[in-house]
């Protein structure tokens, strides 16, 4: 919408239609991408470009791609058989921390960051039956068969204080008494401090502003957001941790107020300003705790979201690189198109490093078809397993079919029959070699999807044993991240690929030029 506003501004007689939706739903399929002659995309996020890249390929059509992420910034053209797609070279994994660092020893501040919005978020307000590694008995469970969820969930006829306070003492200080009884974990480590609520607000202070002994949910606060109901107005302060517990305190009450119909099934977004004021309270209390400096609101968004913040003229570059390679697209000049790439090197003394577009990798099994190998225990992993880290977070897939020859497994649609779906799902906890067609060593799997018109072949090697902290899914897939070992060296050591991996290093996570 903004940027159809700011087209017409100079061109007001241009045609220009804007759509304010998700470019994954199915409208936007590939007889959808057909229509156009080139496909701009300056997507916020690696899944969304991944979808792009692969539906332009079925639609046949060039695509030019943008991101940028502070003073780095890319621009590369992809057109299908004559360059490499966009996920011909490899992106970079998001960031991966040990459990046993988030849960017990945390030592950065994005620990507490990770804590607060995978752990105790999606605990309070997210999928309730979903494994965690919070402690799940409070310090008033005396019972050790109390309900596993009781400890998070606000009891019958409690007062909406007393459960914020009793979430409090159990997070940030029964939980950490527990991991100080591990002596040996604390040998060559500094002992972190329980925080309890009594040693930072005085009861006289929690009861101000109370309308008698209860919260009514009939008393509906002003704003959804802590900060204003607080009255805080400078997201870039660090505040104290008598104000990040204040926040705290009034974050959870609001969402229990103001937004009871969306606990059970909420997903931590940035964008989603009590779920962020939340989340950064909660990592700074915890911070605390650890001796890690505290940090701002402002600061906590940039962590939780992997924002790396814009800077207006490496967006005003790669906006203008966009259309220069676009016009040549347009005109069939594609033997001049370029992938540009905008950072220093200083042996070249250049800021914008243009390349010739590579060919298509023969190791990409996106636009070249090559196959897979998985690595898993057959024995052990269910094929939701398989689905949900493989199938769904590795290869992007997101309307999948799942083959083992001849036999359907797995499908997802609209227009599936009830019995259908109650056998997929009933597929979904079987282990992979107990399946109705038993998948084990040597078989091959066909993964599709019909929307990205992909499909996959995957060969299963069977391993038992696995690196819990090197492998935490159990599973290892290869041949999904090309080789580009023996890629052409161009100029003063500096390639496509290894250019590629400098400046995309944080921007396919969360930032791109359409996020500015």
């Amino acid at each position: 919408m903004v940027a159809r506003d700011a087209i017409l501004k100079f061109r007001p007689g241009i045609q220009v239609t804007a759509y304010h939706a998700n470019v994954l739903d199915t409208e936007f399929n590939v007889d959808f991408f057909k229509q156009f002659n080139v496909v701009l995309n300056g997507l916020d996020n690696l899944v969304g470009r991944r979808h792009v890249n692969r539906l332009c390929l079925a639609a046949g059509v060039p695509l030019v791609d943008s991101g940028t992420t502070g003073f780095l910034g890319q621009v590369t053209v992809h057109v299908k058989g004559k360059t490499e797609c966009y996920e011909c070279q490899p992106k970079p994994a998001p960031k991966v921390y040990p459990v046993c660092t988030i849960t017990n020893t945390p030592s950065k501040f994005v620990h507490c960051i990770v804590w607060a919005k995978e752990m105790l978020f999606a605990k309070l307000f997210g999928d309730i039956n979903q494994e965690n590694d919070l402690n799940v008995h409070s310090i008033d469970d005396s019972s050790s068969s109390a309900n596993t969820h009781s400890v998070f969930e606000c009891r019958p006829n409690e007062d909406i204080e007393h459960y914020g306070r009793r979430i409090y003492d159990h997070v940030f200080g029964y939980n950490i008494e527990v991991a100080l009884s591990n002596e040996d974990m604390w040998k060559n480590r500094n002992k972190p401090r329980p925080t309890y609520i009594r040693d930072i607000l005085p009861f006289e202070e929690i009861q101000q502003g109370k309308n008698g002994d209860k919260v009514s949910k009939d008393d509906q606060p002003s704003s959804v957001s802590a900060m204003a109901s607080l009255g805080l107005k400078n997201p870039q302060e660090v505040w104290s941790l008598k104000e990040n517990t204040k926040l705290f305190l009034e974050s959870l009450k609001l969402f229990l107020l103001k937004r009871p119909k969306d606990i059970g099934n909420l997903i931590f977004d940035k964008d989603d300003q009590l779920a962020l004021e939340f989340v950064s309270t909660a990592a700074n209390i915890r911070a605390s705790s650890f001796g890690i400096p505290l940090h701002s609101l402002f600061e906590a968004k940039g962590i939780a979201g992997n924002i790396v913040h814009a800077v207006a003229t490496t967006n005003a570059i790669i906006a203008g690189l966009v259309v220069i390679e676009a016009t040549k697209v347009l005109q069939n000049e594609m033997k001049s198109c370029r992938m540009t790439y905008c950072l220093e090197h200083p042996s070249r003394k250049l800021l914008l490093m243009p390349f010739e577009p590579s060919e298509p990798s023969k190791s990409c099994y996106v636009c070249s078809g090559a196959r897979m190998t998985l690595e898993v225990n057959t024995k052990g992993s269910r094929l939701k397993d398989f689905l949900d880290k493989i199938v769904k977070a590795k290869l992007g897939m997101h309307f999948p079919l799942i083959m083992h020859g001849a036999a359907l497994l797995y499908e997802e649609g609209d227009d599936l029959e009830d019995d259908m779906v109650a056998n997929y799902i009933e597929n979904l906890d079987k282990v992979l070699c107990e399946l109705p067609s038993p998948i084990t060593g040597g078989t091959i799997i066909t993964v599709e999807d019909f929307l990205q018109e992909l499909t996959c072949m995957i060969n299963i090697k069977q391993r038992e044993e696995f690196d819990g902290e090197e492998e935490p899914d159990g599973m290892v897939l290869y041949g999904w991240t090309p080789e580009s070992a023996n890629k052409e060296v161009r100029g003063n050591d500096a390639s496509p690929s290894k250019v590629s991996q400098t400046a995309t290093q944080d921007m396919d996570e969360d930032d791109s030029l359409a996020h500015r």
